[in-house]
Formats: structure tokens, sequence, C-alpha cells
């Protein structure tokens, strides 16, 4: 029996070092879309002690890092990967979003801004860049970003809405923030209704 045991084992460890650094990004992969980050980011650990230039595993390590919320960690990771590879234009709207989160608004308005570059479809990042400049007290920059944002993404846009109408009533066009808000809660976001009671006639 001690050596049936044995066996088993040996097997075992046979199998966990025999397993490729394509094996680990593909586990890793599956475990990222079941939102087990943790579980992710070990097998993507596994990934690059093979083959530590793989510049897929980095970028989604940092999503998954960031999914975490250890955005320093996810920060590092997407400077990584744009090392090796410049082409990862993702990383750089990633990027944006932890730098955000690290109230570094400076840096995340470049990072958003190159993404937008490489990228000129990407409503998320102008959804975001938008946020960033009502933030920065940008409105007029803010609603041109919630004008692409409902022009290219196909999700969340009753909340592009509601934040577009934020930034025109910012303006003291409560015109336009009411048909931005009445838009918003058509497709969704009861939200807007408080907004229109406290603004609109």
């Amino acid at each position: 029996m001690k050596n049936y045991f044995i066996f088993i084992f040996l097997n075992f460890v046979c199998f966990a070092f025999g397993q490729t650094a394509e094996e680990f990004y593909k586990n890793g992969f599956e475990k990222q879309e079941s939102q087990d980050y943790l579980g992710a980011i070990s097998d993507f650990n596994s990934a690059l002690e093979i083959e530590p230039k793989k510049v897929q595993v980095y970028y989604l390590r940092g999503l998954a890092k960031y999914k975490l919320e250890d955005y320093i960690g996810a920060i590092n990771d997407f400077n990584m990967a744009l090392k090796l590879n410049q082409s990862a234009r993702q990383s750089y709207y990633l990027r944006g979003l932890a730098k955000y989160k690290l109230n570094d608004y400076k840096g995340a308005l470049t990072d958003y801004n190159t993404a937008i570059k490489f990228y000129p479809a990407n409503g998320g990042a102008y959804y975001n860049r938008g946020l960033l400049k009502v933030y920065l007290k940008d409105y007029k920059g803010a609603i041109l970003d919630y004008d692409k944002a409902i022009k290219y993404s196909k999700k969340n846009r009753a909340l592009i809405y509601t934040n577009r109408g934020i930034a025109n009533q910012e303006l003291n066009n409560f015109e336009g923030a009411c048909l931005d808000w009445k838009k918003a809660i058509e497709l969704g976001d009861a939200n807007s209704e408080e907004l229109i009671k406290k603004y609109c006639k």
C-alpha cells in the first residue's frame, strides 16, 4: 500500500512539473473567466516561471490584480507587458484605470489619451476619460468624451447618459441635462429619477 501511494505521488509530481507555459496560461485564463482571480494569478505565475517574456500573461495577470484591487501590482504588470511589446495597447487603458484608482489623475489621463490614439473606437476609454475630466472640472471636455462613449459603447449606455447629464447640469445646461436623464431612465437607470426631480421642471 505504501508503495502505491509513493507511485501516485510521483506521478502527480511528474504531471505538475510537466505542464507547459501554455497550459498554465489556459488554466489561468479559464479561472479568470470564472472570477477565480487568485487561482488565475497562481497559474500565470507558473507560466511566467517557464516563459518570463510571455506578454499576454503579464496583461492578464495585471487584469486579475486589478480585479483584486492590487492596483500597484496591476500597473507593474501592464508596464512589463508594454516593455516587452508596445503593441499590447489595451494595457494603456487598464493601466489608466489603475492609476485613476490610485489618484494619479495626470498619469491616468495620459494613458487614456494613448489608448484612444491607438484605438479611436474605445468607448470605455472615452467614458472613463469623461469621468476624469468631470473631476478636473473640464465639463465641456467631459461632454465631448461622453458623446464618443455613447457612439462607441454598447454596454452601460444608461450610465453614460446619466453622467453626461451631470456634466450638462454643471454648465447650467438644464435642458440638455434633463434630456440626458430622461434617456438614461428609458435605458434602465432609475437613479436619474432623483436628478430629474431635483433639477427638471
